[in-house]
């Protein structure tokens, strides 16, 4: 089985980062699942952020393979269906620190925990600083 992780478009990515570390410790191999709507993103630009993510996943010594999707699929869906094929963890992550210390998902990430058919680990990007 193997850890499912959308991969974010451009800035910091904890959840590839947490994905990986997972990968390593419980010798999983990794589906990146790089997902753009049509029209929002030329060819060009979709096949640099491959190549970029496959030189940042061949240097983390992991197994793995890059799952492009470009439809309109909402990002739960896509990810809930793939995991139903061959996954034994999701890892997600929310954008932004929780303002007044509540902890508000994105409807999306509700989707996914309620759809979703396997554990699925939700990390917070942690910000320039690293300690957000």
């Amino acid at each position: 089985m193997a850890v499912i992780v959308p991969v974010s478009h451009g800035g910091r990515d904890d959840a590839l980062s947490s994905a990986i570390r997972l990968c390593r410790r419980e010798d999983q191999p990794l589906i990146a699942l790089l997902r753009r709507p049509i029209g929002e993103f030329e060819q060009e630009e979709i096949d640099s952020e491959i190549d970029e993510l496959t030189d940042r996943l061949d240097g983390a010594d992991i197994g793995f393979r890059i799952d492009v999707r470009v439809d309109e699929t909402d990002l739960a869906t896509q990810i809930s269906e793939l995991a139903r094929e061959e996954s034994s963890f999701v890892v997600v992550s929310l954008a932004h620190k929780p303002a007044g210390g509540k902890l508000r998902l994105g409807s999306q990430i509700q989707k996914l925990l309620l759809e979703c058919p396997c554990s699925v680990l939700v990390v917070r990007e942690q910000g320039a600083e690293g300690n957000n």
